[in-house]
């Protein structure tokens, strides 16, 4: 298919640790550590998260001249990324937005909280996550890393979606847009994917237009990819086991979230009879819920 064709972008970006950082053992799925700030440490490199987003060209076109507009009025150009990591920390908001733009850290939280996670409520992205729970992955330490469980989970869920010739875009992992070497690689090896047809006939085990790299700094799509990925991965190290723990799941069936996963919660791919979102638009691996009806839209409470 001819690219010019193609009207559907899925962005993708990733957060945690690409590497087996979590040492296995059983006892860490049976008595996994308490979610305390002393083992903070050890559920932050636990999980590994691609998050991101499906979007067809024409709400492209319009957000994009939204953001370059506001990041225009706000910061008075519109080459300025937007990156959670930055954010979170206020030595890296000082730094990267309130001295770099000459603005205060009231402008910064307005423009954050009244402009851009309220992008995610315009219901021009379809949001989608694969998480990787490093603890339960024995047999594949020697030979995959959680960056190729997470990558072919990833294309085997948007072969299910209606749009599934899309053009995929990943943010850069390595020195070179270009590069196909190190993680850059792997995926490519991934997307690549041949099946056998018999007869010495092959084909594409995937149907995506084209798979590239770019930098989120010149991507307003990679940097709202961005904040889908972190956001999930901040929600599992934070709240993990509520995930798993399907006892949680009571009469009320409320899943306790990290505030800023619960603002885009509502835009993840979901089943269209009941709303299921597990398995469709956040996919955990692996995941001990799989045998119950799962988690739905409705079904979070803020902490």
């Amino acid at each position: 298919m001819d690219k010019n064709e193609v009207k559907h972008y899925l962005f993708v970006d990733d957060s945690g640790s690409k590497n087996w950082d979590t040492p296995f053992a059983q006892d860490f799925v049976d008595n996994p550590p308490a979610r305390t700030d002393q083992n903070l440490d050890f559920w932050r490199k636990n999980y590994f998260v691609l998050g991101g987003f499906h979007i067809n060209t024409e709400a492209m076109a319009d957000l994009d001249r939204l953001i370059n507009a506001k990041k225009q009025e706000v910061f008075g150009t519109k080459y300025v990324e937007i990156h959670s990591t930055a954010l979170r920390s206020p030595k890296n908001r000082k730094k990267e937005y309130l001295d770099k733009f000459g603005i205060t850290e009231n402008e910064l939280r307005e423009f954050v909280e009244n402009f851009w996670y309220p992008l995610f409520d315009e219901g021009k992205m379809q949001l989608i996550a694969v998480i990787v729970d490093k603890r339960y992955y024995k047999k594949f330490r020697p030979t995959r890393g959680p960056l190729e469980i997470a990558v072919e989970t990833l294309f085997d869920r948007n072969e299910l979606h209606p749009n599934k010739n899309c053009i995929v875009i990943f943010d850069q992992m390595e020195d070179e847009i270009r590069s196909k070497k190190r993680d850059q690689g792997k995926v490519f090896q991934i997307a690549g994917t041949k099946i056998d047809l018999g007869d010495g006939k092959f084909a594409n085990k995937y149907h995506h237009a084209s798979l590239s790299f770019e930098k989120s700094e010149k991507s307003n799509f990679l940097q709202l990819a961005d904040m889908v990925a972190y956001n999930v991965w901040r929600q599992f190290v934070d709240y993990g086991d509520e995930w798993d723990n399907h006892s949680n799941f009571g009469e009320h069936r409320k899943l306790k979230t990290y505030s800023y996963f619960e603002r885009i919660s509502n835009q993840f791919l979901h089943s269209n009879d009941d709303k299921r979102v597990n398995g469709y638009g956040i996919i955990k691996l692996p995941d001990p819920r799989n045998r119950f009806k799962g988690w739905h839209l409705d079904e979070y409470v803020k902490e």
